[in-house]
């Protein structure tokens, strides 16, 4: 039987069929395969991140916990009268190198007890056997206890000053331990997180702003040499060569993770005469809703002139508020010397519970009662600065005490059952800051969303927040195959196998992965976490309190650290987010000032911060969109768009609102199709704080 000619060719045109469709599968598998592995990948990415800055937060609000504690127990030295009678405590004045106390200390033999400490003679050892009054021994003994109590003033001094530097020292310890445990986590080194502190860190030492606005010396402490040093030794601040400009650099090798906080030295923008311009410049979100094209929010600037330096002239200023403690991880303490607070943690019965075991309350053994009356003419403190160090002296020899002889009899308070001179008036208190306080009630509505009511010991606003965030690259295999040299684009595995005939199948996996790696939450992971010490303080009946409600005394009542949700408590402040906007607002809107245009000022800033240009570029290219008349009249031609039309009985059509009138007031309830949110209501003519 003889085989068809045709029918073996045709037979033979299909061979390899098949093996096409098989490579296809096997490409498509291939594809798949990298796929759920790069999505592993980035999911990994992200659970590591997250346990990163939990680590980060919660080991930042442990050192605040331990900071506040130690402060606390310093507030008790105080209140149960440990500083009048500790003997390390006197030897600690007397051997202190800014104080010479010790040059009229020197006579005691050994620090007073509070059973000696002001301790005056009664009436009856100040007259003489013929029933003359002993001038002499009245002025020996209003000298001794005026004495005492220099020395007890030296002691609080001395007090504060070690809680001052524990304001400064423990945050930072708790900063630098929070960087450890992101890295134990799986964080790495974040450049934009370096040159934000870099830039924090500059201001400190460099520019001249905390030198001119902050004390050199806070509760005696110079702060800022060590402050300094050890946020040096945290960043691990090192200088690298870049490769693409052949300068060299500074980069932070040990920043993970950056937290929000205030700092001293940032601008704010004065106009004479006001103006609603400068206030603008000064919000970060003007800028966005120019991008945004949100015409709500723009709306009050449409019409305006934008001719020449349309800015207009304004002075930079520079906020003064310094708080006396470390920027970073703030404790939010302040001192006060009112006795107000002693008095309060006494009444609320939260000093007892601490006084046990110690010595007795300064209450019980000083009464309010002061058995002499004297004045002191003369102030016996003075200070020196020698080589940048504070050096006080206390000194007698010029004091003049006015006493009244002729009417001691009178004047001796014999109500005075202790014969001690009333001391509290002289000590100073670590208290709570107005950061520390009650849940308002739009935030007691947090719970409900919640299973249950706050957990004991966190229902209030805490001062010490540790915040964390962290930003991380992601590389996914199917992204891309490779960093292609000389400009190419990097190709991606559907570009790799798009020279097979798939019909198509390619050029979709492609599109796909382009969209997958083209997401934000891909290409760089953004995680945050917040945590704070919490506690209650136990008074002596048995109930509790929260840590401030003890006349707002700081007291060692942190027992534990929780993470908090961060819309609950959230910081304010800069962070490491906001680096292109902290080199805005500090280098270039400066230059805005006196600038004829916004080419010119473009111009100088070219000059002076010729690598910063990438971190401006944001804000200046939209400063220049609304200088565009073209593209002020597409705003004011859509804010006078009908957004809504009527009939009238006849079924005429007629506007009914416009979509100035419908988006930008709320009838809407969302945005327009071509505006946005309401924009931010800025104050007219009053001073803009750049925040």
């Amino acid at each position: 039987m003889k085989r068809n000619p045709t029918a073996l060719r045709r037979r033979r045109g299909e061979h390899g069929q098949v093996l096409i469709l098989a490579v296809v599968a096997l490409i498509l598998v291939i594809i798949a395969v990298l796929l759920l592995f790069d999505v592993q990948t980035v999911i990994r990415g992200k659970v590591k991140a997250q346990n990163g800055v939990d680590a980060a937060a919660l080991t930042g609000a442990e050192w605040q916990k331990h900071s506040l504690n130690l402060i606390g127990e310093l507030n008790l030295v105080r209140a149960t009268g440990t500083l009048i009678s500790d003997p390390f405590l006197a030897k600690g004045i007397m051997n202190n190198p800014n104080s010479n106390a010790a040059e009229f200390f020197a006579d005691l033999p050994r620090p007073l007890t509070q059973e000696e400490f002001t301790l005056f003679p009664e009436k009856a050892e100040f007259y003489n056997e013929d029933g003359s009054l002993n001038t002499e021994k009245l002025v020996e003994e209003v000298l001794r206890v005026e004495k005492e109590k220099r020395y007890l003033d030296a002691l609080d001094d001395l007090v504060s000053q070690l809680q001052t530097r524990i304001s400064f020292v423990g945050p930072l310890i708790g900063f630098g331990a929070a960087q450890q445990a992101a890295k134990n986590n799986g964080l790495t080194f974040d450049s934009d997180a370096s040159n934000f502190y870099i830039q924090y860190l500059n201001l400190v030492e460099n520019d001249g702003i905390y030198e001119r606005i902050t004390p050199v010396f806070v509760k005696d402490y110079g702060w800022r040499p060590p402050y300094v040093s050890m946020l040096n030794s945290i960043l691990d601040y090192s200088a690298f060569h870049n490769d693409f400009t052949g300068d060299t650099e500074n980069r932070a090798y040990g920043i993970a993770a950056g937290t929000k906080f205030k700092f001293v030295g940032m601008p704010s923008l004065t106009a004479n005469p006001p103006s609603d311009l400068t206030n603008y410049l000064g919000d970060k979100h003007f800028y966005d809703m120019i991008h945004a094209r949100d015409w709500c929010g723009l709306d009050r600037l449409l019409r305006l002139d934008f001719s020449g330096n349309w800015w207009g002239d304004f002075e930079c200023e520079f906020d003064e508020d310094f708080s006396g403690q470390s920027e970073i991880l703030p404790l939010h303490i302040d001192f006060s010397e009112s006795t107000g607070v002693y008095d309060d943690a006494s009444e609320a019965k939260a000093l007892a519970r601490y006084a046990k075991g110690r010595n007795s309350l300064f209450g019980e053994t000083f009464n309010r009662e002061n058995p002499y009356e004297y004045e002191v003419s003369d102030d016996v403190e003075q200070s020196e600065e020698h080589d940048g160090n504070k050096h006080t002296y206390y000194t007698f020899t010029n004091i003049t005490i006015s006493i009244n002889a002729a009417l001691f009899e009178q004047t001796y308070n014999d109500e005075d059952a202790d014969r001690r001179y009333d001391l509290l008036p002289r000590l100073a208190w670590a208290v709570y800051d107005e950061d520390w306080g009650s849940y308002g009630d739009e935030t007691r509505e947090w719970e409900e969303y919640l299973r249950g009511r706050f957990k004991p010991g966190m229902d209030y606003q805490s001062g010490a927040l540790a915040y964390f965030e962290a930003h991380q690259d992601t590389v996914t295999v199917s992204g891309s195959m490779g960093r292609p040299r000389g400009g190419r684009r990097a190709a991606d595995v559907g570009q790799v196998f798009a020279s097979a005939q798939t019909n198509g199948e390619a050029q979709r996996v492609s599109s796909a992965l382009y969209r997958l790696n083209n997401t934000n939450s891909v290409n760089k992971i953004e995680t945050n976490a917040e945590a704070k010490p919490i506690g209650r303080l136990k008074t002596d009946d048995g109930k509790f309190l929260r840590p401030f409600e003890a006349g707002r005394m700081v007291l060692p009542v942190f027992t534990e650290t929780a993470l908090i949700p961060i819309a609950l408590e959230p910081v304010d402040g800069m962070s490491m987010s906001d680096i292109d906007w902290l080199y805005y607002l500090t280098e270039f809107v400066p230059l805005l000032s006196g600038s004829p245009s916004l080419q010119d000022a473009w111009q100088r800033a070219s000059e002076l911060y010729p690598t910063h240009l990438g971190y401006f570029s944001k804000y200046v290219s939209a400063l220049a969109v609304l200088s565009d008349p073209e593209f002020r009249r597409a705003g004011l031609d859509w804010l006078d768009a009908t957004a809504v039309w009527a009939k009238d009985e006849n079924g005429n059509r007629y506007p009914l609102y416009t979509n100035r009138e419908y988006y930008c007031t709320g009838r809407h309830g969302g945005n327009g199709p071509g505006g946005g949110w309401q924009g931010t209501n800025f104050s007219n003519g009053g001073p803009s704080k750049l925040h």
